[in-house]
Formats: C-alpha cells, structure tokens, sequence
C-alpha cells in the first residue's frame, strides 16, 4: 500500500533526523554543505514540485551520502518538501519498497507530485555506481594480493584486510560523491519525469 499523506505528515524533518543522529552526523552535515542545487536544479523542481519520503538509518553509508542531497534541495527550494522515516521504526511502511521484493535495502526515496500521485521510488544508489565501486573492489584486491583473504567475502577476510578494504572503499567514494551526487539528481528528475508522463497519459 502506498504511504498516504497523513502518514507522510508523520514523518520527521532533515533537522529532527541529524538531532536523533547518533553517528555519522558530522558527515551528514558536511555532505549537505557540499551539494551545490544548481539553475537547472531550480528551474526542474519549480516546474515539477514533490513531496520525498525518505526511508534511512545514520549507520547506512548510502543514506549518509544521499539523503543530504535530497535535504538540500529541500531547504533551498520550496518546491521540494523532505519527510524522514527511521527504516527500523515504519517496517511498515517499508513493505512496498523493499529491493527485489525482499530486501530492506537503504535509502529509500518515494516521489509524490503536488496532488499526492505516487511517481515512483528509488532504492540504495544509482546502478553504475555500484559498479564503479565493484569495478575498484576489484582493482583493489589485483593489486594488493599481499591482504590476507582479499578475495574471499568481506565476513572471511581478516581484520586487517577488512580495514584496508573499508579505507579504499571509504577513500574511493568521497572522492567521488560530487559526481555519483549528479547521477543520483538525474535519477531523480528522470523518475519525476516519467512518472509524471504516466500520470498524464492515464489521465487523458
């Protein structure tokens, strides 16, 4: 079922989120600086106003990186409005959005349009950024052979290999989180877009 407005209406805002933040939160809040809402971003949402509930969790690495995009477009632009949902707290409300119909994967954003039709949703990151970053998990472990079980799972790596791993993992995404950013904004607008072309079409 989709989420109605007065559950939206229940969800908190960007600030209650970071003030309940009990990790993370200096990340969070630097990453909100960081993203820059450009004319074109302004000129898209104007013209297309939403409603984002956004389901997350301060430990999800995703969430860090994403959901500040998400709230700042929110606070530069009265044409987006952000509700924050604890995924731990509305499983609930997480049953229609799960990834492959069984996953609790996060972020989770769902998109109405200013008469509360539902657009569409997007889950965890954009799909070629989760291959760059196979793609360096790969580089990686070529190129470090030396890391005990650097081919092995993540859970039967050793300690140290597992630091190594989370390091370059850690290093290889903030180094890119201005361009995976872009990417997951045009997600966004292309989700708007075709969900909102749907709408027309199922009106006419």
């Amino acid at each position: 079922m989709a989420i109605s407005k007065d559950q939206y209406a229940k969800g908190i805002s960007v600030d209650e989120f970071i003030n309940d933040m009990q990790v993370n939160k200096e990340k969070f809040v630097e990453n909100i600086d960081a993203f820059t809402v450009t004319d074109e971003d302004r000129a898209f949402f104007d013209a297309n106003p939403v409603s984002i509930a956004a389901f997350g969790e301060d430990w999800c690495t995703d969430v860090i990186q994403f959901l500040p995009v998400v709230a700042k477009l929110a606070r530069e632009l009265s044409s987006v409005d952000v509700r924050v949902f604890k995924r731990d707290e509305n499983l609930d409300l997480m049953q229609p959005y799960l990834k492959e119909g069984k996953y609790q994967s996060i972020p989770v954003f769902v998109v109405h349009d200013a008469d509360w039709n539902e657009l569409g949703h997007f889950i965890e990151r954009p799909a070629t950024v989760t291959a760059q970053m196979a793609t360096e998990t790969h580089r990686f472990a070529k190129e470090n052979p030396h890391l005990e079980g650097v081919n092995r799972t993540y859970e039967h790596m050793s300690e140290e290999t597992r630091q190594a791993v989370r390091a370059n993992s850690s290093n290889f995404r903030w180094s890119n989180m201005d361009a995976w950013n872009r990417i997951f904004i045009d997600e966004i607008k292309a989700l708007i877009t075709s969900g909102a072309t749907a709408d027309a079409a199922a009106d006419d």
